[in-house]
């Protein structure tokens, strides 16, 4: 049966932590008011990896690609009883059956996810899968690779689809040995990529300036978010106009930028809240030792903008903590 593994996350930072394992430096940022949670599925095999990921809220990711793997991922939300559920790769809206994030010439992880959303991977070595494809004399595979980021055909919506509703939706599926499970991923995937019965394909689009320094201002303040940068440090370091800084993540995220710092450090906040080590290894013994480690200064305000983000007090999060301390 196939060897599921599920991690729970329930900050932005379990989440980040768990993501880092295929991509570097993610970022989250929840689109939606409320404490973030889920699960990430993982099954490893010898030259695969699968994944799903399943979030209770809307979210922006912003992570940096590792340039020796390829990522074919697809919503399993069209193969569920669940409503069919919108996302956005790389600036494109998707909402029918299609894999997608596959272009090999991607540098960065760019994805938008509904709260349906069940977003489903398939992990391979680009060497791995060149070395088959050639093998196989389906080297023009490459060259579509290599072009094209979303790709929907007949194959795709019922085979493919098919088989990682199985996987993940399902229970599982019986194989032998890891090695025959693999070849039969391997193989379900390029007949699905070689079929050209209702065929559509779409580019990676050109990003704008602005779009391109909002995800910045995400993936810096996640980065560093006890630095307390303001806009005007942002605006320097990326060479944007404040104008241009407002109306990218506006565009981007429905936030102004300030409101994206603020929500990336609240949820830096919570977790750090929520997390004993965390606490006593930075010598932090309350609430407002943890909000002024993470730059916010005015306690009411602070105060304010986390019941409005996590509809509790930073108080009662704390509080629900040292009741779970209470058993383990």
């Amino acid at each position: 049966m196939t060897n599921r593994k599920f991690l729970s996350f329930k900050s932005t930072v379990d989440l980040e932590f768990i993501l880092n394992r295929q991509f570097s430096n993610a970022a989250i940022l929840p689109l939606e008011n409320g404490p973030l949670s889920g699960t990430v599925g993982v099954v490893r095999l010898p030259n695969i990896s699968l994944n799903i990921v399943n979030v209770n809220r809307p979210i922006a990711i912003y992570a940096d690609r590792s340039l020796d793997k390829i990522f074919f991922s697809v919503d399993l939300s069209h193969a569920s009883n669940l409503p069919s559920s919108s996302l956005k790769a790389q600036g494109v809206s998707i909402n029918s059956p299609a894999l997608f994030g596959f272009n090999s010439n991607l540098k960065d992880l760019d994805l938008r996810l509904n709260s349906g959303s069940q977003l489903a991977t398939i992990v391979l070595h680009k060497d791995f899968l060149e070395s088959k494809l050639v093998a196989l004399g389906l080297d023009h595979l490459l060259e579509f690779l290599g072009k094209y980021n979303i790709f929907s055909s007949f194959s795709i919506q019922t085979c493919l689809l098919d088989l990682m509703a199985k996987i993940w939706l399902g229970d599982g599926l019986f194989f032998d040995t890891s090695s025959l499970f693999e070849d039969h991923i391997l193989a379900t995937l390029i007949d699905s990529l070689s079929d050209g019965d209702n065929r559509r394909v779409a580019r990676v689009p050109s990003r704008q300036e602005r779009h391109e320094a909002a995800l910045k201002v995400l993936s810096i303040t996640s980065q560093f978010p006890a630095k307390g940068l303001e806009i005007q440090d942002l605006s320097r370091i990326l060479h944007q106009s404040r104008t241009s800084l407002f109306n990218g993540c506006k565009e981007q995220f429905a936030m102004s930028p300030i409101q994206v710092i603020r929500s990336v450090r609240m949820h830096q906040v919570r977790h750090a809240l929520l997390d004993v080590e965390f606490c006593e290894q930075h010598n932090l013994t309350g609430v407002i030792d943890v909000a002024q480690h993470f730059g916010f200064v005015g306690r009411s305000h602070f105060a304010r903008f986390y019941k409005q983000e996590f509809c509790e007090t930073p108080r009662q999060t704390l509080q629900s903590r040292k009741i779970a301390e209470k058993s383990f």
